[in-house]
């Protein structure tokens, strides 16, 4: 987040010269009690340009076709870094997950409003078929893109959870 953390980026970089690990950085998202601001927002493409101003160019990783990560390697580094490029360069057309909340309820899309009790459904005795036919059908309602919003000052004029509330 520019001015909070954005000075230790290069930092996490640094941590995969020698060791082949995965560092991922997320773009900062809108949710309720998040104080999100776009004053605060770094794109994955700012981020990119300080890396490659400190390191050189980056190779591009061949992710996976449902990979929410955008992975690149620094020459001569043993592991390599990744982004999620939530609010940019969004991967909604090929998400395949679901969120389950503590309290039991199916989100389908992370920045979407709507949501499916199963524990309801499972506390009033719903069969493994009930269960899996509301599954299917909050999936099949699931928008193609942000859960319905435009991008992200419109998600974060909407009501929804905090992330820490829904988990991921």
């Amino acid at each position: 987040m520019r001015g909070v953390n954005d000075d230790e980026l290069l930092d996490f970089c640094r941590m995969t010269e020698h060791k082949d690990l995965d560092i991922r950085f997320i773009e900062y998202m809108p949710f309720d009690g998040n104080r999100w601001s776009d004053k605060k927002f770094m794109s994955y493409a700012e981020a990119i340009e300080k890396i490659t101003a400190e390191f050189g160019a980056l190779s591009k990783v061949v992710d996976d076709k449902n990979d929410t990560s955008k992975h690149y390697k620094i020459s001569g580094f043993a592991g390599r870094i990744g982004f999620i490029t939530s609010m940019t360069s969004h991967f909604c057309g090929t998400c395949n997950r679901l969120r389950m909340t503590a309290d039991g309820n199916l989100k389908v899309c992370l920045f979407g409003s709507s949501e499916v009790s199963l524990r309801d459904m499972l506390r009033n005795g719903a069969t493994d078929d009930e269960l899996g036919e509301v599954v299917e059908a909050a999936i099949y309602q699931k928008y193609y893109a942000l859960g319905g919003n435009q991008d992200m000052y419109d998600i974060a004029s909407r009501k929804n959870r905090p992330m820490i509330t829904i988990g991921g």
